[in-house]
């Protein structure tokens, strides 16, 4: 699995889309600092997140179709929305706006988690496929608490909203990186399943 230049972009993925994932840590700070809302505030951002959560994979599984060009491809581009979407809900004026972008949001943070899972089951093989899921969930792991530490320490020196637009902006970074260095890894999937 080390040589399946496949399976390390899609470990790649979930990995670089955690860099900005420990904003998440900030909704309910944000509910209560930014927009003065109680329980009801931060329920509302959360069951957003759930809804985007929940929709984006079935979406993104129809733009796919087992194809691992486009599912890579999808991986970046939902790792890029989650961060655009982050960016609007830090500097969004009021909770309901920031509501429909954390639902946003979560559209490509669900999606590429799904999706880079999926890729893994595809790509992986059977004798391995345990060991690289477990690999991959423990990088994850390791990053979404690293950045969720970084988060809140970042949001008490400067603020949530300027934490959120700060890994927001980390995050669109990451996904822009994975994209580019994933290009030519596409682009021979594609060649190689065009029919000869």
């Amino acid at each position: 699995a080390r040589h399946n230049k496949v399976i390390l972009a899609l470990l790649a993925s979930k990995t670089t889309f955690a860099v900005g994932a420990g904003i998440v840590s900030q909704l309910a700070v944000l509910a209560s600092d930014a927009f003065g809302s109680g329980d009801a505030g931060r329920g509302a951002l959360l069951g957003a997140r759930g809804v985007g959560s929940g929709l984006g994979p079935i979406l993104a599984a129809r733009l796919v179709q087992r194809d691992m060009a486009k599912l890579l491809r999808v991986c970046g581009w939902a790792g890029l929305g989650f961060s655009v979407a982050y960016l609007g809900v830090g500097l969004s004026p009021t909770l309901a706006v920031a509501v429909v972008f954390v639902a946003l949001a979560h559209l490509g943070g669900g999606a590429q988690w799904t999706l880079s899972t999926l890729g893994l089951q595809m790509e992986a093989p059977d004798e391995l496929r345990g060991r690289v899921l477990a690999g991959d969930f423990a990088l994850v792991t390791l990053m979404l608490s690293l950045t969720s530490i970084a988060a809140g320490l970042v949001s008490e020196s400067i603020g949530v909203r300027s934490t959120i637009v700060l890994f927001s902006c980390l995050a669109a970074c990451a996904a822009i990186t994975y994209l580019t260095s994933t290009r030519s890894l596409r682009q021979h999937l594609r060649n190689a399943s065009q029919p000869q």
